[in-house]
């Protein structure tokens, strides 16, 4: 459900800017730095390795882009934590005719 939240915001922003270029004629760019109002000759961290990523993620690409990674990232880790729990908190006994088919089969010594 979050997911699905987080995709419709996404694909929002997406149609705000088709509609400011149609508007305009030039591609409006809606980051989260001009969202947030944050400069951009902000130094993030004093490490290099670390400041190109964020800078790059908070001032060049698109906020549609970034919401439909997170919708993507956010409906994988609920699956894989859904099919997780449920491995852990499922009690299942193998079903009655199973165990008698295998339990016929060893005394009949022969295989299926």
């Amino acid at each position: 459900m979050a997911a699905g939240i987080v995709l419709l915001i996404g694909l929002m922003f997406l149609i705000t800017q088709l509609m400011g270029q149609g508007a305009t004629g030039e591609w409006p760019s809606i980051t989260i730095a001009s969202e947030l109002g944050i400069p951009a000759d902000r130094v993030y961290s004093d490490w290099t390795i670390l400041n190109r990523p964020l800078q790059f993620v908070l001032g060049d690409v698109q906020l549609w882009i970034v919401l439909v990674f997170a919708a993507a990232l956010t409906y994988w880790v609920t699956d894989w934590t859904e099919e997780q729990l449920g491995r852990r908190l499922s009690s299942r006994t193998p079903p009655p005719e199973l165990s008698q088919q295998s339990s016929e089969l060893a005394d009949s010594g022969t295989s299926a």
